[in-house]
């Protein structure tokens, strides 16, 4: 089995710590290790070091490898241009396959929170033997979920294969809230945490079969690496579940129950670093009188006192700050969105 890390996103919703020279998979938010150095960590216990792979962009290449130093220096892929999920993961399956054409990928985040790794790492083990014994199957390890939330999308589960494993009915978008709590009652629905397993040849095929057009690219990278910088950037930005995932019937399942939170937004962030919803959490001079459900992520030395707030996040960096509710923390992303039309590029 290989594993491939993708570290190429941005983080948007988690400005203004993270930025496009330092996404927030770089930034250590939960422990003392990065996102990305517990994400490989927990793959390196199981796949040796030399089938272990990480993905970046090319603005993003310098701050990765001195991230990880010799272990993974051979074994990064840097994609030349943002073109989303469905390019990335074309291309690392085209590099691998290159030297193993029916090699097995897991194609991971890089900006998880898994609490439970020997949980994570069963998942995988049985990915992998589900894989070997149906190679024509790709597969999607989803997360139990725990609440009807919103900001994911979700799988409907079919019929069992085996005890673990289903067959995939459906894909459904991000749901209102009436909706998201349908699909809990259920019980038959999974997070769609965008974890895979594929064998290598498999999923070229699907991209010969849905997108013959990038399928042809990938081809002429794979047998002209030199054309990399030319070819990429011309390649369909499109995320991997529109291009391929939800086109494909013969799709797999393992439902996941191992601690993970996708850190997607300030108020995931603050819910993973306290236990109970209405406690506050701190980081930085910060003093506080009276207030509940509050977050102060501070990276000045600024002294910040907050008054009987409520459902509160408070982001200071030396050149930006935030001030939202907590219950709006997903809208951050359109505050980047404004940044980029005004070309207020320093705070990018």
């Amino acid at each position: 089995m290989y594993a491939v890390i993708r570290a190429g996103g941005v983080g948007a919703r988690l400005w203004p710590i993270s930025r496009n020279a330092k996404p927030k998979q770089f930034h250590a938010l939960t422990s003392q290790k990065t996102l990305l150095q517990e994400a490989i960590d927990r793959v390196l216990d199981l796949i040796p070091p030399e089938q272990v792979f990480v993905s970046c962009n090319s603005q993003t290449e310098a701050i990765l490898r001195a991230e990880l130093g010799a272990v993974l220096e051979h074994n990064i892929i840097v994609e030349p241009d943002l073109r989303d999920t469905a390019a990335a993961v074309g291309l690392e399956t085209i590099m691998i396959a290159k030297h193993d054409p029916q090699a097995i990928i897991a194609s991971l985040g890089s900006d998880h929170v898994i609490t439970d790794s020997a949980e994570f790492q069963r998942i995988l083990r049985l990915a992998e033997t589900t894989i070997q014994a149906q190679p024509d199957k790709i597969l999607c390890i989803g997360i139990n979920p725990t609440q009807p939330d919103t900001g994911y999308g979700y799988i409907e589960l079919g019929e069992p294969v085996t005890e673990e494993v289903y067959q995939v009915k459906s894909f459904k978008e991000k749901p209102v809230e009436a909706v998201a709590k349908q699909f809990l009652a259920a019980g038959n629905y999974l997070w769609n945490g965008n974890m895979f397993m594929w064998r290598a040849d498999t999923l070229l095929k699907l991209f010969q079969q849905h997108m013959p057009a990038m399928y042809a690219q990938l081809c002429l990278i794979q047998e002209q690496p030199a054309r990399l910088a030319e070819i990429y950037p011309q390649l369909e930005k499109v995320a991997i579940d529109y291009a391929l995932i939800e086109k494909t019937k013969d799709i797999l399942a393992i439902p996941g129950n191992f601690g993970w939170n996708d850190i997607g937004d300030w108020a995931r962030l603050k819910d993973e670093l306290v236990p109970i919803e209405a406690d506050n959490y701190s980081k930085g001079d910060h003093f506080d009188l009276g207030s509940k459900n509050t977050l102060v992520f501070s990276e000045t030395k600024r002294f910040i006192a907050t008054v009987n707030t409520k459902d509160l996040i408070i982001v200071d960096t030396e050149d930006g700050l935030l001030v939202c509710d907590k219950f709006s923390s997903q809208q951050v992303k359109d505050i980047v969105e404004e940044l980029k039309k005004r070309k207020r590029t320093a705070l990018l």
